[in-house]
């Protein structure tokens, strides 16, 4: 920590105290006197949430306030190890404590005190104090220069280049590529002069690799989500103040990225880490840049692998780097050219985490525990390497081994890595290497033009990144002062933010580019099904894009639909842009589009709106930007309930209990309406296309070695309406397919909707069950039935013909 920070931090608290001497000696009853005590207590309370931040916000980072803290004030610390920053919490909570007991101290002596007097004197050294202390604490201003930074447009397209990507050349064989984050284990680690004997492995790799020993750190470059933006991007990580509309639904959905490019070569791409991805958003990074399977803490927990193995941010470095073998020789057997990039835990701050296979390694005396787990980190790199090597893996395979960036001021080895002029690890190995050492000067914005080069697509710049083997001058050497990259690197702050995550302001018309479903929004392109909010004067307050993750999450908050019943104003102004049939909900007259797109502009409650079929690849929209009209409350009610009736997916929820004591995934069962606007009759992911009532058998297999494998079959059709036909059974029905051999039932259920020509209703029910509502059922309504293993009937639900329902489904004690 900056020792000079604290100093002047505690300078200011000291004055801030003097200040509270001089008010209390001035306060005094009456108007005046509780003005001055309401405006005290308010600006001491500034005053700690400030000061408590900034010692908190300098201890991770050195420099107080910088963007990786406003990036987790305004993301949150979903997945984050807390408990390692108890203390923090604690000096955090301490410094409020003080500063609320010196308020209630100041607001009980104005209480008792009966003067009316007011004393000028100590009332203006009093403020003179506070603007004192204010003045000379490091948070002031650190936070101004970071807010009131001069923003430069006008040059930005002198240095950043978007990548083409149908101009990116082809290559017959593409290579795969293996990419190593090392958590904060910059090259300065493998200073024989710092660290003797701490690397060996890696310096071994070394010997195979292209090594690059000058790659520096960027300002929005210095924490793992920034660093992985840097690497792949070539685009620092600060956006986070400038663009007060952005919403954590896309990241940086307008940066051409590694991952966007070599998906457009036809790569399979996957990423493992053994934190949450959750966390400062890393898993919705990957997935919206060509990222087909992402895989953190929470995905291997759910296929039982390393649960009851964790530290306080997720999987040891044994158990990822098991998995990691695993899936590369499983995606190695495949055709396509793949991906993988991983980042491990062991060498996190502050004190790293010794996987169990190295509970007696030690690292000299064994007292720094991180050196302890970076020495550990190393022999099981150097074992996966080996392992991959012997399997054939490299023979077509690049392999990175790169830190994500330099090691914080958290550390303990801090102040040996200051010895010596610091660097990020850049290593490059594998098919096509050859040895070499490179010193030209970069930065991690380098990385992903250079790795591109290797993989033999050509040299070409990506964002702020050059090639680093290419003859494009990189930052490091147009700007070869740090401070001066970072100076130029913040002045762009807004541009950066507006050109990747910000939304353009809206005008009267827009285009809808049908064949390649997109919005076009001033040059910029937005998906559908989308629905727009944005206000009169056109300005996009936020964008949301339709998923498919309703039935596999058990949550309607996937729909646009859910937005628009549930939360936004009778006025707001939006744009839906989704099927004609989900839209007929608001205008009926839009429901004989099937299968078309249509749109809706207005607001819940306006009885003007503007609604149609989008014909044609080129539709231009134009857009209604007045609220000021008649406003209908009880038609944004009748809407509201209209959406939630028919849009929106019934939800129940039901809790098994098994005899086995396995711990089952949860899993969903839905039934669609002949009529419903969300098509989907399915049992645990497998869908039932076609109309009528099925019955359906989940079973499983388990074995320790391999876990539980699932299989959901569809039995047989259920005919309730044929008199010809004989009385059945589930029992009977379920014999028509016999398990598997291994397998288990889990549960059975019939779903589906009646038969449109059992026009007189249910003829022919069941005789082994006790189903209520089936033999009520009118044709075209959904229907779910649930039984356990044993066919016991365990829950009923029904809806009408223009409705979805479905069931939540929890297991055992997963509830």
């Amino acid at each position: 920590m900056d020792m000079d920070n604290n100093l002047w931090s505690s300078i200011a608290v000291v004055l801030y105290l003097f200040a509270f001497y001089f008010l209390i000696k001035s306060v005094s009853r009456g108007l005046i006197g509780g003005a001055i005590a309401i405006t005290f207590s308010i600006v001491s309370l500034l005053f700690s949430l400030l000061t408590g931040s900034y010692l908190i916000a300098n201890w991770f980072t050195g420099i107080g306030f910088d963007d990786s803290v406003f990036y987790q004030f305004r993301f949150g610390t979903e997945g984050i190890g807390l408990w390692e920053f108890l203390p923090l919490i604690l000096l955090f909570v301490s410094v409020q404590i003080f500063f609320f007991l010196l308020i209630v101290f100041y607001i009980r002596i104005f209480f008792i005190n009966k003067s009316k007097s007011f004393l000028i004197l100590p009332f203006f050294m009093g403020v003179g104090m506070i603007f004192c202390a204010f003045f000379v604490a490091p948070a002031t201003s650190n936070l101004i220069s970071y807010l009131f930074t001069t923003q430069i447009m006008e040059d930005f397209p002198e240095y950043f280049v978007k990548p083409q990507i149908s101009k990116i050349q082809n290559v017959n064989k593409p290579k795969n590529v293996l990419y190593f984050y090392l958590e904060s284990l910059e090259r300065n680690y493998m200073d024989e002069n710092l660290f003797p004997g701490l690397l060996p492995e890696l310096h071994k790799i070394g010997q195979d690799s292209v090594t690059f020993t000058h790659i520096g750190q960027t300002i929005g470059g210095s924490w793992t989500m920034a660093g992985m933006v840097a690497s792949q991007c070539g685009l620092p990580l600060l956006s986070v103040f400038t663009n007060d509309n952005f919403h954590m639904n896309n990241f940086m959905p307008d940066a051409v990225c590694l991952g966007d490019i070599l998906k457009s070569q036809g790569y399979h791409l996957e990423f493992m880490g053994g934190a949450n991805n959750e966390f400062a958003g890393k898993g919705l990074f990957y997935k919206n840049h060509g990222f087909i399977n992402v895989e953190g803490q929470k995905e291997f927990i759910d296929k039982d692998i390393g649960d009851g193995y964790l530290n306080s941010w997720g999987l040891f470095d044994d158990t990822l780097y098991e998995q990691l073998f695993n899936r590369i020789k499983t995606l190695h057997k495949k055709k396509s050219p793949w991906g993988v990039f991983s980042i491990n835990i062991g060498t996190h701050q502050p004190e790293g985490y010794l996987a169990r296979q190295c509970e007696k390694v030690k690292y000299g005396d064994g007292n720094d525990n991180l050196l302890n787990a970076a020495h550990c980190t190393d022999a099981l790199i150097g074992q996966l390497y080996r392992a991959l090597k012997a399997e054939g893996i490299f023979d077509d395979t690049v392999v990175v081994f790169a830190s994500d960036h330099l090691a914080p001021v958290t550390v303990k080895p801090y102040e040996t890595l200051e010895k010596a002029e610091r660097h990020n690890l850049f290593m490059v190995s594998g098919a096509g290497i050859h040895p070499a050492k490179k010193t030209r000067p970069g930065t991690t914005l380098d990385i992903a033009p250079t790795l591109l080069n290797y993989l033999q697509f050509g040299s070409q710049a990506i964002g702020l990144g050059r090639d680093l083997n290419g003859k494009l001058p990189t930052l490091a050497e147009t700007f070869p002062l740090q401070k001066l990259i970072d100076a130029k690197l913040i002045s762009w702050r807004k541009v950066i933010d507006m050109s990747f995550w910000g939304y353009p302001d809206l005008k009267n018309n827009l285009a809808i580019s049908l064949n390649d479903k997109k919005i076009v929004i001033d040059n910029q392109k937005f998906p559908f099904p989308a629905l727009i909010r944005y206000t009169p004067s056109g300005k996009i307050e936020e964008i949301l894009y339709g998923s498919e993750n309703v039935l596999s999450s058990g949550d309607n908050r996937f729909l646009l639909e859910f937005f628009l019943s549930s939360l936004i104003v009778n006025n707001q102004l939006f744009l839906w842009i989704d099927r004609c049939d989900a839209l007929a909900t608001l205008n009926p007259g839009l429901g004989g589009y099937k299968g078309s797109y249509c749109y809706y502009n207005g607001s819940l409650a306006s009885t003007r709106s503007v609604s149609s079929l989008i014909s044609n690849d080129n539709s231009s929209i134009k857009l209604e930007m007045d609220n000021a009209f008649t406003i209908s409350s009880s038609q944004a009610s009748y809407f509201r309930k209209e959406l939630i009736d028919k849009n929106l997916i019934h939800w129940g929820k039901v809790i098994f209990t098994p005899e086995t004591q396995i711990s089952h995934t949860e899993n969903t069962v839905s039934a669609a309406g002949i009529n419903a606007i969300v098509k989907s009759t399915s049992v645990a992911g497998t869908e039932i296309s076609d109309p009528g009532l099925f019955l359906v058998r989940n079973s499983y297999n388990y074995s320790p070695a391999s876990g539980i494998n699932y299989k959901t079959e569809v039995m047989s059709k259920i005919s309730l309406c044929d008199k010809s036909s004989d009385s059945f059974s589930i029992a009977q029905l379920s014999n028509t397919l016999p398990l598997e051999k291994g397998y288990v039932p889990l549960f059975y259920a019939i779903v589906g909707n009646l038969d449109q020509e059992c026009k007189q209703g249910v003829t022919h029910p069941l005789t082994d069950s006790s189903l209520n509502d089936l033999s009520n059922l009118k044709p075209g309504e959904p229907y779910i039935a649930l039984f356990d293993e044993k066919m016991n009937t365990v829950h009923e639900k029904t809806g009408h013909s223009n409705q979805t329902i479905a069931i939540y489904l929890k297991f055992n004690d997963n509830e």
